[in-house]
């Protein structure tokens, strides 16, 4: 027979050994659920200055309510102030009366102002509504802090600005238009409009200058349609917002979309409620991001992660731009913008055939097949992007090289109807000298043959140096073939004596080459020799005011390498400083305080883009060497 002690024994060692099961499971349990079970809930109330179906404030609550959804502690209260529709003194004190009521024996831990409308609400009438939750604004572009200093608010105020990107865009616009002669700004005659108008203020004065700007606040709807319906290539719009027209009517954003989509200008826009609706784009403010931004505050602000009076302002923007209004308006924007958004791209065949694609993925063992389809799909979109950035830059090359000739033509036609007046008297000049002699009594006087004839040097001296510089500043219109030597003599008779009264020796070796002979514009070419030579008397005089040399240097060596002709220019006028090498020929970057940084730009775009070479240049123990490469012709 069992002993009895024993059996008691044995029976409350198992109840120990499961109390100390119970206790550790409940410590588990505790640990990873107790904070939640019992996390204190967290009441915001949210004061909205519009309707609802306001898209702008609706956009901003989705970005909210996707931060709030990790966040299952927090419930939220909205109010709408409807203020785009009515906004008197007299509804918002029956407002206050309705919301006293409303929230009467309510408590929050945080009060949320969506736009400015609800803020200027809450800081007139917090000491009737509410006791000590702090205010959190969003969406306003103007702060000031006495506002709230009036009303003893400041140890309980955060906030988000929302800055429109209106200094960026009228220059962007500009670069993208380089014709634009005239730009149409819309703000409407609203309260937040009273808000942006001093950026728009402030961007009109610093571009005023450069073409017209009609500052547009009272207007219809219709008024605006009819303004912008006829096409104009030197003419766009920069859409800020217009809500509200003259008369105080509500516009729905269906009606101003389709006003902007009907527009025969391009409209560019500072938010993206109206990309891909009709608007050409722009850098845009994302209103659901301005959401985001602001839930995540929302939860520093409850977490007391933050001090009162933090304002942060919103600096988040997106490049996008509609492709539709791209091909409408034959605008691109890469000439001012790097990296950007296209929305209403053409539907590619993965798009248009989506659900067959997805049929073909669950059943069909060629999947291989259709992701080297997609890969190859989204390297012909890379490169065809390339190729428009490509074009677009090789474009705006042909256009300053085009410009430049025109600029030249125009100076050589001047100079020939000089020159026409200038041979004239060296005419008169040379026959007066001759009759004087030869009609006189004395033809015989050696004296007077070799004043005669020491006039006749000088007026043919004249007339050579009239005829090359005539011939040397007039455009080439097509491409020749012509002797590299031939023409730096050429360039180098016509600057002889400027180099010469500068001190300079200028000495030219053609003793290695065999073929001098390339294909180009020989004009332009010498025009490129000329800047570089120009630049290099710069340099020596520059050197030689300074005491660093006595007299300057210039060394030309032409010579021949694997059928290519090769042009070194050497100095020593103490070279070019090493952090400018790689910027030298970038356009208008110039190293002179009187210069223009046109010039070596434009020797770079003769030698490569219009004469196939290669243009380089380095420092030597003495000044610069500029080095032209360029293609034999047999």
């Amino acid at each position: 027979m069992e002993n009895p002690l024993h059996v008691c024994y044995n029976r409350c060692k198992k109840e120990t050994i499961s109390m100390r099961k119970f206790a550790l499971l409940l410590m588990v349990f505790s640990f990873f659920y107790a904070p939640s079970l019992f996390a204190h809930d967290k009441k915001i109330l949210i004061i909205n200055s519009y309707h609802r179906g306001f898209q702008w404030s609706d956009d901003v609550l989705v970005g909210m309510e996707e931060v709030f959804y990790n966040h299952p502690e927090i419930t939220t209260n909205i109010l709408y102030m409807d203020s785009k529709r009515i906004s008197s003194e007299e509804y918002y004190a029956k407002l206050r009366e309705l919301y006293k009521l409303q929230l009467k024996n309510h408590q929050y831990d945080l009060i949320v102002a969506v736009d400015k409308f609800a803020y200027d609400f809450i800081v007139k009438y917090y000491h009737e509504l509410f006791t000590t939750e702090p205010v959190l604004f969003t969406g306003l572009e103007q702060f000031e802090i006495e506002d709230i200093q009036k009303e003893g608010l400041e140890d309980r105020v955060y906030g988000i600005l929302e800055r429109r990107a209106i200094p960026e865009t009228i220059p962007m616009i500009a670069k993208m238009m380089p014709g634009l002669k005239k730009l149409y700004i819309i703000n409407d005659a609203s309260a937040n409009g009273d808000d942006s108008e001093p950026f728009i203020r402030q961007a009109m004065s610093e571009h005023n200058s450069e073409f017209e700007i009609e500052y547009i606040r009272s207007a219809t709807l219709e008024e605006l349609e009819e303004r912008f319906s006829k096409p104009n290539k030197e003419e766009a719009v920069f859409f800020i917002r217009f809500y509200n027209d003259k008369y105080g009517n509500l516009y729905k954003n269906s009606q101003i979309a389709s006003m902007i989509n009907k527009s025969a200008l391009p409209i560019f826009i500072t938010d993206t409620l109206f990309i891909g609706k009709g608007a050409f784009g722009g850098k845009l403010v994302p209103v659901k991001s301005v959401g985001r931004i602001t839930g995540d505050m929302v939860i520093d602000v409850l977490d007391k992660k933050l001090e009162p009076l933090h304002v942060k302002t919103l600096i988040e923007y997106q490049y996008q731009f509609d492709v539709q209004k791209i091909q409408q308006f034959g605008l691109y924007p890469n000439a001012s913008v790097k990296a950007f958004e296209l929305v209403n791209a053409p539907l590619t065949f993965f798009d248009k055939h989506r659900k067959f694609v997805d049929a073909v993925f669950l059943i069909s063992p060629f999947l291989l097949f259709l992701v080297l389809g997609l890969i190859h799909n989204i390297y012909m979109r890379i490169r065809s992007e390339k190729e428009l950035k490509a074009i677009e830059l090789q474009k705006n090359k042909h256009q300053q090289f085009i410009i430049q000739q025109s600029k030249l033509a125009e100076i050589g036609e001047i100079f020939s109807s000089i020159a026409h007046q200038w041979k004239n008297p060296l005419v008169e000049i040379a026959t007066i000298a001759q009759e004087h002699v030869y009609g006189s009594d004395d033809q015989g006087d050696e004296q007077s043959n070799e004043y005669v004839n020491a006039i006749m040097v000088q007026v043919r001296y004249m007339t050579d140096t009239i005829n090359d510089f005539q011939k040397f500043i007039m455009p080439s219109t097509q491409r020749t073939v012509f002797d590299v030597s031939e023409a730096i003599e050429t360039m180098m008779k016509i600057i002889s004596h400027n180099i010469k009264y500068n001190y300079i020796d200028v000495s030219i070796d053609v003793s290695h080459a065999t073929n001098l002979m390339v294909s180009g514009y020989k004009n332009e070419f010498m025009q490129t020799l000329l800047n570089i030579v120009n630049n290099a008397k710069d340099q020596i005089k520059e050197a030689r005011e300074t005491k660093q040399i006595k007299r300057g240097v210039i060394f030309i060596q032409i010579y021949n390498h694997s059928k290519k002709v090769i042009i070194d220019i050497k100095d020593n006028g103490g070279g070019i400083p090493i952090d400018k090498l790689p910027n030298i020929f970038d356009a208008y970057y110039t190293t002179k305080e009187s210069g223009h940084g046109i010039g070596l730009y434009m020797s770079k775009l003769i030698i490569e883009d219009k004469m196939g070479g290669k243009i380089r240049v380095s420092n030597t123990a003495e000044g610069a060497c500029f080095s032209i490469t360029l293609g034999n012709i047999s």
